[in-house]
């Protein structure tokens, strides 16, 4: 949308951007919520429409007024209007307002933001676009009607049409009046493609005259806008690349006849009438549209100890489950106050099966409440014991394999902004552990035992994560702005006698913080996406008798599971302390800290397929990193072998991301890269995953 200024040079277009009629000296007038409408005051500012969040559900759109030394004031608030147009005084404004499932006009007093209705709303009638004549006495807009009538008229300051410019069921929208107020103009698409009309226009007598072409292209001409001196007519032009700012002289009095409409835009004779569903008002059920209607399989890969190494044992990686297959589904009621899932997998190897149910409640507003129940296997934290039965035998391996059930309910808050939100979860629930003692064969201990297999947890959270980042368009990954996580967690044994309490190896009680900001900084480099310094880091501390050497891993390339298949067959993982270069779990503690920097860079725009075949190649970004991190902790284990702090671990590296669709609907962000180890082995790793890294 292009929208001259009605003094002086400038001229004004959707990012909010201002320059001079060559379009030099581009700045940033304001900043707006998603796509804007606006217009000029008298002064130099501009009104503008946008979206705000009301609560966490809602959305509606009031009018602000940006001004040239960039401070911003709000006009309106909770008021739904779009699309104003400043009266020439710079006292009132004419603008779209929304409500009751149609929209109307509204007289809005700029200063003090009171909104009267111009034109009532009508179920049978749409409106956009108004513009108020230069002497402010007319009101020019788009006007749809039953029978796809999508007309230019005029109205009067008592909101009656006085003239309809149009009556067909071309596309007539965007009125705008020349300085002098003698020509409308408009963009019509009556031939098939959209191109700039306008009519003279008696102010005395609200006459219009026959209607002249000012463009005639083959691509499309929209929004037009007559420069101050009456000279120049722009618009926005359409090409195969997208929309560019265009201008061709204002000439009128030259102009040849517009055609009349096609014969496909002539008028219903007779549109059919509105249909009425006659049946017995109920009050809302959610069950008819809460089951489900679809199920998914579902993949977990091999639970797996870490391989630990110190000054005098090596314990290989060995893996205690094999991957495990199943199935999932989830339903979700009309309106989205009732939603569930459910899931249930089966390990290849070991005899074991994993379920889980969740069920959350909208129904508040704000808390959502939620509900979940669940039964997981995995490695224990002290995932590897070495033992001898007494002294001077050899060293005997242990593997410890974990289930937990929980049942956990939760309430999460929100305060939610267009341009940022804030999310608080409070956790608490129950949580029953079960340790299994294997031998060096994966098969149960019999020689040994755990002195507490079973354990009855209690465990509280609370969770906060806000968040202002935000991506441009062509760019992958984030843009701008900042993501900050943080969670507290408790973890209480309840069935342990008071001479335990705080034993480590027998107590199951621990205390955990972590934390994690991610920041995504501009550098004013742009090619057809800006240059982005990216950074993230993140910590982990444990304490209490549980906080063990396998609290928290670090290493490995974070990544996505991939949604091809629906069984996650690659992809990676998320990782809260990715290392890159670095397999999972090259450190591991009670404390732990991980950080990356990257430079990303865009590199080319593709945007070309493989023939017939479903898969579609958009674009390609780059970058370059360095990674660190560390995990140390305690300096004796349960287990039986030292974990003190080591040398922290680093790498650097390169990777190019590449955007592509597959089966014409699922996207997918495909990461390659190879990072150099610049400690311990110092070797480079290649690897592939799938999203960005943060």
């Amino acid at each position: 949308m292009v929208n001259l200024r009605p003094f002086g040079w400038s001229l004004r277009f959707p990012a909010c951007f201002q320059s001079d009629r060559w379009c030099r000296g581009n700045r940033e007038f304001t900043r707006t919520n998603g796509l804007a409408t606006y217009d000029w005051t008298p002064e130099g500012s501009v009104v503008f429409a946008q979206l705000e969040y009301a609560d966490r559900y809602r959305l509606f759109d009031d009018l602000y007024e940006a001004k040239a030394d960039g401070s911003t004031r709000r006009i309106t608030k909770g008021a739904r209007l779009t699309d104003p147009s400043v009266s020439p005084d710079g006292s009132w404004a004419v603008a779209v307002s929304g409500g009751g499932g149609s929209n109307g006009l509204a007289l809005i007093d700029l200063e003090s933001g009171e909104v009267n209705d111009f034109v009532i709303s009508d179920p049978d009638s749409h409106w956009a676009f108004p513009s108020i004549s230069p002497n402010g006495r007319w009101i020019a807009a788009t006007r749809w009607k039953t029978g796809a009538l999508h007309d230019v008229v005029v109205l009067d300051s008592n909101g009656l049409v006085v003239a309809e410019i149009t009556n067909d069921r071309a596309i007539d929208l965007a009125p705008e009046w020349s300085p002098d107020g003698s020509y409308l103009i408009w963009a019509s698409d009556r031939t098939g493609i959209l191109n700039i009309l306008a009519v003279p226009f008696d102010q005395e007598l609200a006459r219009a005259g026959s209607p002249i072409l000012l463009t005639n292209v083959r691509t499309g001409a929209l929004y037009p806008s007559v420069d101050p001196s009456g000279r120049w007519l722009y618009f926005s032009g359409y090409h195969s690349d997208g929309w560019e700012v265009e201008r061709v002289p204002f000439d009128p009095e030259t102009a040849v006849s517009a055609p009349p409409a096609d014969s496909r835009f002539n008028r219903l004779e007779d549109p059919e009438p509105p249909g009425f569903y006659q049946g017995d008002v109920q009050k809302y059920s959610a069950g008819s549209t809460l089951a489900p209607r679809y199920w998914e399989p579902l993949y977990s890969e091999a639970v797996r100890t870490p391989a630990i190494r110190t000054e005098d044992l090596y314990i290989r990686s060995r893996q205690l489950l094999g991957p495990a297959i199943g199935i999932q589904t989830s339903g979700i009621d009309l309106v989205g106050r009732h939603e569930w899932g459910a899931s249930a997998r089966v390990f290849t190897s070991g005899s074991r099966a994993d379920a889980g149910f969740r069920y959350t409640y909208a129904g508040l507003g704000n808390p959502r409440l939620s509900l979940s129940a669940n039964n997981r296997w995995g490695r224990g934290k002290n995932s590897a014991l070495v033992t001898q039965r007494k002294d001077e035998a050899l060293l005997d391996t242990l593997f410890v394999l974990k289930r937990d059930r929980s049942l956990t309910a939760s309430a999460q808050f929100q305060h939610r902004k267009w341009r940022n939100s804030l999310f608080v979860t409070l956790s608490a629930g129950m949580l029953w552990e079960k340790l299994e003692l294997l031998n060096n064969s994966l098969e149960p201990e019999n020689n040994y035992r755990l002195n507490r297999p079973q354990n009855r947890m209690s465990d509280l959270s609370i969770a906060l994560s806000y968040s202002t980042a935000r991506s441009h368009a062509y760019q992958v990954g984030g843009s701008e702005g900042v993501v900050l996580f943080a969670r507290a967690r408790a973890r209480r044994s309840l069935n342990l006698p008071d001479s335990l309490v705080g034993l480590s190896g027998l107590d199951s009680s621990v205390d955990e913080v972590i934390g994690r900001a991610r920041v995504y900084v501009p550098l004013g480099i742009t090619g057809y996406a800006p240059h982005v310094l990216a950074l993230q880091t993140s910590f982990g501390l444990g304490r209490g008798p549980n906080a063990t050497a396998g609290h928290f891993d670090v290493g490995g390339a974070s990544g996505s599971p991939e949604q091809v298949t629906g069984i996650s067959l690659f992809g990676g993982t998320p990782i809260f302390f990715p290392i890159r270069g670095y397999p999972e779990s090259a450190r591991y503690g009670r404390y732990a800290w991980a950080a990356s920097a990257e430079y990303r860079i865009p590199l080319a725009l593709m945007n070309w397929g493989l023939g017939a075949w479903p898969l579609h190649f958009d674009r390609i970004t780059g970058s370059i990193f360095a990674d660190a991190g560390n995990a140390w902790g305690p300096r004796m284990s349960p287990g039986g072998f030292q974990n003190p702090r080591r040398e922290a671990l680093y790498s650097v590296g390169a990777e190019v991301t590449g955007e592509l669709l597959s089966f014409y609907h699922i996207n997918m962000l495909v990461r390659t890269g190879a990072a150099l180890q610049l400690a311990g082995n110092k070797k480079v790793q290649f690897y592939v995953r799938l999203g960005m890294p943060f």
